[in-house]
């Protein structure tokens, strides 16, 4: 049995004893001289301001092989130059202004996001539009990144945790194209990848349509406005972006053993669905994989690594493979002599509050402090922006992805416990990801010794 006492005691010298005030989060909508529409969160303190620019939709439109153009397509507008200024002069010129920008592709959308001081917007959007509108496209940057994408996956496929997650991987998703998105295997796909892929690529998805513009920050709104437009000048119109067919997860009630000999130690990795994010109910999940696993005052950690000293550590989490495919996760490295007992320490302690929840005193430390995390990020311009981009993508009005604070000031132990026991899977009907040198480590229903044969486990 876990110690409670022990943990409260623990919680409680975690906890940040101020509480933050429910700040009023309003949203104003603007439009700019060249007619792009964009919503505000005003930030009075900020020093900075945050632009995201998000082109929904997916890239469904790539041929069978050709996925990962998904993650080399940002790489090389971000890291590969533009017309004349090379990568290291473009970085330089940025670090030199304080600020910063990021463009990177997710399964329903591409997202740009500028951040700059409040009185350097338009200098940074004109260096951010040079990278979107003025890419170099050099073939000598695709081969590196190639080669380094190439390495890393390599090198991941060798380790404990890389195995477990290219399996659970495998196992769900199937030969869905996330599949080789997200495993990038095999890496003959990525080898194949050319510069006329990545212009394509790069024709379709970066226009001046299909956009939409979301601000954070204390900047004016002429200002904010103009560097918009600067942001998207010269880009083309006629979008082609084109979502993927529908994923549909699965998710074997098995316990799949990966046989590695050459492995220091093992790795447990087991995951459930959950309700798509943002599904009623989405903070009284959050706040219960939090007592679950999130820190190590949590209950995974006390149990596994403080009292069976079996890891340095164990997690949970909670993450969207899919819009509609939501996973709640435990995973950690475990000594492979105490992999069996780690096994059942983390059934034991996943269905204890699956079935009887967060204790009577142990919910006001873990509200408080989910509370203050939720309006720490609400009250922030980049956290700010993230959850009206994120309330946009998941067709809900922005203001409410803004309420997060207070929908999580509101909870309730009852409605947090009743959510727990009715949308956490059962363990039993959980995948379990066992990766050891030990072939006979514990119980397994599918041995195989590479992810690449999991489709026997399916």
């Amino acid at each position: 049995m876990i110690n409670f006492a022990h943990r409260l005691v623990s919680f409680a010298f975690c906890v940040a004893l101020h509480v933050l005030p429910a700040a009023a989060l309003e949203v104003e909508t603007h439009t700019t001289p060249a007619g792009y529409q964009f919503d505000l969160m005003k930030v009075p303190k900020a020093t900075q301001t945050v632009i995201r620019i998000v082109w929904k939709g997916g890239n469904g439109f790539l041929p069978d092989g050709k996925e990962n153009v998904d993650e080399l397509g940002p790489v090389m507008l971000v890291n590969g130059g533009s017309e004349g200024l090379s990568p290291d002069e473009l970085q330089r010129q940025v670090n030199a202004l304080g600020a910063g920008f990021q463009v990177y592709s997710k399964l329903d959308a591409l997202h740009g996001m500028l951040i700059a001081p409040n009185d350097k917007l338009a200098e940074t959007a004109a260096l951010l539009n040079t990278v979107l509108a003025k890419p170099t496209m050099d073939g000598r940057w695709l081969r590196r990144f190639k080669r380094n994408f190439v390495e890393n996956v390599s090198t991941n496929a060798k380790t404990p945790s890389g195995q477990a997650w290219l399996t659970i991987r495998e196992v769900t998703v199937g030969d869905h194209p996330y599949r080789q998105i997200w495993n990038a295997t095999p890496v003959e796909n990525i080898s194949s990848i050319t510069i006329a892929d990545i212009k394509d690529w790069h024709r379709r998805v970066v226009t001046s349509d299909g956009v939409r513009v979301f601000v954070a920050g204390k900047a004016e709104v002429t200002d904010i406005a103009a560097a918009v437009d600067i942001v998207l000048e010269g880009l083309p119109t006629g979008s082609g972006r084109q979502d993927f067919p529908q994923l549909e997860m699965s998710y074997p009630a098995k316990t799949i053993l990966v046989h590695r000999p050459e492995a220091e130690k093992s790795y447990l990795l087991i995951g459930g669905p959950v309700p798509k994010i943002y599904a009623p109910n989405q903070e009284a999940r959050e706040i219960g994989v939090g007592v679950l696993g999130v820190s190590d005052q949590s209950r995974l950690f006390t149990a596994v690594r403080k009292e069976l000293r079996a890891a340095y550590g164990f997690k949970a989490w909670m993450d969207s493979f899919s819009r509609e495919n939501a996973m709640i996760y435990m995973q950690g490295e475990v000594e492979t002599a105490k992999l069996q007992d780690a096994y059942d320490t983390v059934r034991d302690t996943y269905e204890e509050l699956r079935t009887d929840g967060i204790g009577l005193i142990e919910f006001p430390f873990a509200q408080r402090i989910f509370k203050n995390r939720a309006y720490g990020i609400a009250e922030k311009p980049r956290g700010a922006a993230n959850l009206m981009v994120e309330a946009w993508l998941t067709g809900r009005p922005v203001e409410d992805g803004l309420r997060y604070p207070e929908r999580a000031a509101g909870l309730s132990r009852g409605s947090v416990n009743q959510a727990i026991q009715d949308e956490f899977p059962p363990f039993s009907q959980m995948v379990k990801i066992v990766v050891s040198p030990d072939r006979d480590a514990v119980v397994a229903d599918c041995i195989i010794a590479d992810f690449s044969e999991a489709d026997r486990c399916r």
